[in-house]
């Protein structure tokens, strides 16, 4: 398991970020169905005779407020940087290897209808999933006298990247916010998230998710992005971290991620990767773009995108970034 996984997992594990993605994520239509104070955690240890064990899913149970029954979330963590077309076959086994689990833990009794599972994926790739979401999509044409017997999985897909650049998620909650965090515009921005995080985490009963967002931010969002000249915090303290943001300058840190970016775009194209980080800092700076500049981005040489994400570090105006900056003028 990768140092991100491990890290995130480590969130997930607590059911207060669970219930704010319930509260604040997912439809409200869907979060009314149950009562989020009931979550509870079931063990995903699903290992098949032929399939590993999967450490990246998380199964929890949920009563339900319209029936005296429960409601199992499984929700799948993607950290990949591109998507995954065979996801909904994915799921079948892991739905399958789901309700095993439920049964071995006697949580599904003999005869006793199987509960119904909402599957999830949380995806934080750069570049937006654009793969179908059920097994039926992906299928040949299905002669109508077969149809009855053929596999039938969606998921629902939380693409948070998609999510924040159509303003659908705040970070006023605590799902939101690492959301963002995954998202982060630089030091300055990321920093004020991290207080957000703070806030939102006071009391007792949030010391576990407090530490482990600190220790998230600490070997996960801060090494892909601090200054190179600076010295990494070796402390998983939320408060301390913070701190430590605040006192570097967020060019250090846009730099870096810009880089991490770019990086993680060379498997799509080089240019399209450098395009479509600028295009998000963009976005999340000035608001949603006109399709003249939409057009501009499409059209500009590399050289151009360089220079325009340099000015983005110093502009006020989306006029800045093309014209260089006010500094300039």
């Amino acid at each position: 398991m990768s140092q991100h996984d491990r890290h995130y997992r480590q969130l997930f594990r607590d059911p207060a970020l669970i219930r704010a993605l319930i509260e604040h994520i997912l439809p409200p239509a869907w979060s009314r169905l149950v009562d989020p104070l009931t979550l509870e955690a079931i063990p995903t240890d699903h290992v098949g005779s032929r399939m590993h064990a999967r450490n990246g899913d998380f199964l929890w149970r949920v009563r339900r407020v319209d029936r005296q029954d429960t409601l199992y979330l499984l929700i799948l963590m993607e950290h990949q940087s591109r998507p995954d077309r065979l996801m909904p076959v994915r799921f079948l086994g892991y739905t399958g290897l789901a309700f095993e689990t439920l049964a071995r833990l006697k949580l599904i009794r003999p005869g006793q209808p199987l509960p119904v599972v909402l599957p999830i994926v949380l995806y934080s790739g750069l570049k937006r999933w654009n793969v179908p979401l059920g097994v039926g999509d992906l299928q040949d044409a299905v002669p109508q006298e077969l149809q009855a017997y053929q596999p039938r999985m969606r998921y629902v897909l939380l693409d948070e990247g998609a999510l924040i650049e159509q303003d659908r998620v705040g970070a006023d909650n605590l799902a939101g916010v690492l959301f963002h965090l995954e998202h982060n515009q630089g030091l300055e921005h990321a920093a004020r998230l991290l207080q957000t995080v703070y806030r939102l985490t006071q009391g007792p009963e949030f010391e576990e998710l407090r530490r482990a967002f600190g220790s998230w931010a600490r070997h996960v969002l801060l090494p892909r992005a601090w200054p190179k000249h600076a010295p990494l915090p070796a402390t998983d303290d939320l408060k301390e971290i913070i701190t430590m943001t605040t006192v570097h300058h967020s060019r250090d840190w846009t730099l870096k991620y810009r880089q991490e970016g770019w990086q993680e775009g060379k498997q799509e194209g080089r240019e399209e990767g450098r395009m479509l980080l600028l295009r998000r800092q963009l976005i999340h700076r000035f608001g949603p773009l006109s399709l003249e500049a939409e057009q501009r981005l499409k059209q500009a040489a590399a050289t151009q995108l360089e220079a325009w994400s340099l000015n983005i570090f110093t502009a006020q105006t989306l006029d800045d970034v093309w014209n260089g900056g006010p500094e300039q003028r």
